[in-house]
């Protein structure tokens, strides 16, 4: 392997980075849904919005959302985008392309995060999906739905305990998303939001307005 090849290897973004420059921005547009002027790609997320230059890709976005794998997710959301329509039928992660691989990991490290945190606090729930652009949903106890990148809706559920089940929280995904992230990368994306969403419940962030 060359030096090349082995810190193309190392460094996540550099594949996606490269596949994208050889892109036509354009076309790029299209298969990811995001407005292209001006050099700039306008990437709705949540309620904000950010930018990514063309070609250079520089990023610009508000702080608590300027991390380095919302970064990547970013960039990998526009280099892998298939123009895939929404089919508005909700799945579990391990019904998702090769979600049964990290369903384990997915459970115990984002779905039960989430549920030990809201699963006997609805209204902080709601709240914090609400701060993040969320909107209720028919589903659960409590069903809400937040829009992430463009075509990659999440809807987050709780059912209440009883004497006989503990409380319980599922992230639902539309049968498209893999055509969007994977489900490595699904998984990142979800573990993100959930991280805001126990900082915004504890007090720990307040987020800007849009």
């Amino acid at each position: 392997m060359t030096d090349e090849e082995q810190g193309k290897a190392q460094d996540p973004f550099a594949e996606p980075s490269e596949e994208l420059r050889k892109s036509d921005p354009a076309d790029i547009a299209e298969r990811s849904a995001l407005p292209y002027e001006n050099g700039v790609f306008r990437l709705s997320f949540m309620r904000w919005e950010i930018r990514i230059s063309f070609p250079e890709l520089e990023f610009q976005a508000p702080e608590f959302l300027a991390t380095y794998v919302i970064k990547l997710l970013a960039v990998l959301y526009m280099a892998n985008a298939r123009a895939t329509p929404l089919a508005n039928q909700w799945v579990p992660y391990r019904e998702l392309k090769d979600g049964m691989f990290y369903t384990k990991s997915f459970a115990d490290t984002v779905e039960d995060r989430l549920c030990r945190r809201f699963g006997d606090d609805f209204e902080g729930m709601r709240a914090a999906c609400e701060a993040l652009g969320g909107r209720e949903v028919d589903q659960g106890d409590l069903g809400m739905v937040i829009k992430t990148f463009p075509r990659l809706p999440l809807l987050f559920i709780i059912w209440r305990g009883d004497d006989e089940f503990p409380p319980n929280a599922r992230i639902l995904f539309d049968i498209s998303a893999t055509d969007y992230l994977n489900a490595f990368e699904l998984r990142m994306l979800c573990g993100e939001i959930v991280n805001r969403l126990i900082s915004i419940a504890d007090g720990r962030l307040e987020v800007p307005h849009p």
